[in-house]
């Protein structure tokens, strides 16, 4: 099977940028983890095509995640894609899980999956301040309330395309900028064409062409910059050293309590099962070597 690619590309004669991926391996990978029910896994994969779109103009060393929380069926998801070298061709890293109720019906849609529900796109980066959105759920899909959040929040004219299948999984935007040269009337006619041009792109189009044929079919007639293809995989970046500072945020007072009632403390992580055992005396060397006597409790993902 064909890596997983992201390629991004720019209007030479435009203000207006975009970005097609293919996460068919990431997709299956992260599907595999749980036994979720279809209408879940369907929502679960589209949040795992937006987090790694969103992030392909990111400029930051750090996470980009679209989580869902609602009281309905899906009562949360997350997706997470990792930046570890912008502006490099190093592959991004995604993740993502999500926690139902027993009785998910098949077909249902976003409403109707989240009930009374909030989506929030959240950006943490290595170094600098985090910044968190809520994206109002005004449409019936995750890309048409996307599209929503970036037309009024970010004054960006959007486009977005989360499609998947059984096996498939690909995405594609298209992204208006603040115009710069161009003037205003011609960068809304650029805008309302290309917008037009991206509408005529059907699904089976999306999931069945790779990149090159989808641009060329699209955008033929103009000039575009291509730039080079970015992997992208699925990869859970915990490890037994965040297992491990996870231990000695608890403080030594916490700690002690647990070991009294357990001789193995175990680290589960709930994105790929990975389980990491920690016994009294690697809790103890945890505790002297980092000089800790006392903490809060941190929530570790």
């Amino acid at each position: 099977m064909a890596k997983d690619l992201m390629r991004g590309f720019l209007f030479k004669d435009m203000d207006i940028r975009g970005v097609h991926i293919r996460l068919d391996n990431s997709v299956q990978a992260l599907l595999q983890q749980y036994d979720y029910p279809p209408a879940v896994a369907d929502m679960l994969a589209q949040m795992f095509i937006a987090s790694a779109l969103l992030s392909a103009n990111l400029k930051l060393q750090g996470r980009l995640s679209v989580q869902v929380r609602g009281d309905g069926p899906l009562e949360y998801a997350m997706a997470e894609c990792r930046v570890e070298n912008p502006g490099t061709l190093e592959p991004l890293y995604l993740k993502g899980l999500a926690r139902h109720t027993e009785q998910v019906a098949e077909g249902l849609g976003l409403h109707a999956l989240l009930g009374k529900g909030q989506l929030l796109i959240t950006i943490e980066p290595d170094q600098g301040q985090r910044y968190q959105g809520i994206v109002a759920l005004e449409h019936d899909t995750l890309a048409g309330c996307l599209e929503g959040y970036f037309y009024q929040s970010e004054q960006l004219p959007t486009q977005l395309h989360l499609d998947v299948d059984e096996k498939k999984s690909a995405g594609f935007m298209v992204q208006r900028l603040p115009a710069e040269e161009r003037n205003e009337a011609q960068s809304d006619a650029d805008w309302e064409l290309v917008d037009a041009l991206v509408d005529t792109l059907t699904t089976k189009e999306l999931l069945d062409l790779p990149a090159e044929q989808i641009l060329h079919r699209l955008f033929h007639e103009h000039d575009l910059q291509l730039f080079a293809e970015r992997p992208v995989e699925y990869r859970c970046d915990c490890s037994r050293e965040r297992s491990a500072r996870a231990i000695v945020s608890l403080g030594k007072q916490e700690l002690e309590s647990i070991l009294e009632e357990q001789d193995v403390l175990v680290i589960d992580c709930q994105f790929c099962h990975a389980q990491y055992e920690f016994d009294r005396v690697d809790c103890h060397h945890l505790l002297a070597s980092s000089g800790t006597t006392d903490g809060q409790q941190k929530r570790m993902h």
